[in-house]
């Protein structure tokens, strides 16, 4: 599914489906997201999605991972008044909304969704049964906001240039912070290697890019962009998300263990279980 904008007939106007939070945008008036992105964050995905009239989503829990980062973002999804719930990886694709919406299996929940009879082992189309029949005017917020901004111009937009060796790295936690400057770079990010990713890696040009496998999950949804960006000549890796935490670039450029790498970086010779320091020796 492309990166656009999905409305679900059936359960009229409440739904948008997107693959990724990076599309999610301030003039959005669809109170309920399922999304394919994970469900990790530190606070200011939590903002951004409360910031873009979102009431209720369901993200992936990109295999928990270390420090449970993949869920890490429920409680900040609470404290920002919004109903989070994270789907098993391995019910559906990560950075596959529509999968998610489809066939998603909730593993974890804030205590919004707890509060309405959400639970583990829902399916996303019953708890968002569940939102609509007990969580209404959920499809009131129309508030407009011109600070809401931020997501979408700087606050969220960070990058960090640091040396390997004497190798300039860029290092991220969302490869959705790229921008038209990094055409050339080797980033380290801390997004899953899925299909939505992959298109922000090669829609920006970068030589090499590592990011987080999410557990791998459902279908190798996890690292399923790698073999794309074969055909972009950019040298890509995931490393393990018990070896680094996702959305979190500086602990997978300190910390990260290759487990996939694409036949571009297999020409460099790098490979599985080495680090991602010494597999930026090798670009």
């Amino acid at each position: 599914m492309s990166n656009n904008y999905k409305i679900e007939a059936d359960i009229k106007d409440n739904v948008v489906i997107l693959d990724s939070l990076g599309d999610l945008k301030p003039s959005n008036n669809y109170p309920i997201l399922v999304c394919g992105s994970h469900c990790g964050g530190n606070g200011d995905l939590a903002k951004h999605v409360h910031n873009c009239n979102v009431k209720a989503v369901f993200l992936n829990n990109a295999g928990i991972g270390k420090n449970q980062a993949g869920i890490r973002e429920l409680i900040n999804y609470n404290n920002e008044n919004v109903l989070a719930c994270a789907v098993d990886n391995h019910s559906a694709e990560i950075g596959n909304a529509y999968d998610t919406y489809e066939n998603g299996i909730i593993t974890h929940l804030n205590n919004l969704a707890d509060l309405i009879g959400i639970q583990a082992g829902d399916t996303v189309k019953n708890a968002i049964y569940k939102i609509n029949h007990q969580l209404l005017p959920i499809n009131q917020n129309t508030q407009t906001n011109d600070n809401k901004n931020n997501f979408g111009k700087s606050n969220l937009k960070k990058q960090l240039q640091t040396e390997v060796d004497g190798i300039t790295i860029t290092v991220t936690d969302s490869i959705t912070f790229l921008n038209e400057n990094n055409v050339g770079d080797i980033v380290v990010c801390g997004s899953h290697g899925g299909v939505s990713a992959g298109k922000y890696a090669k829609k920006h040009r970068v030589k090499a890019v590592f990011f987080n496998d999410a557990g791998i999950g459902k279908n190798n949804a996890g690292i399923k962009s790698l073999e794309a960006l074969n055909d972009g000549e950019i040298t890509a890796c995931t490393v393990d998300c018990m070896s680094a935490e996702i959305f979190n670039g500086l602990d997978t450029l300190e910390n990260g263990i290759v487990t996939v790498c694409n036949k571009f970086a297999e020409n460099k010779g790098i490979s599985k279980n080495m680090s991602v320091k010494e597999c930026i020796k090798l670009i």
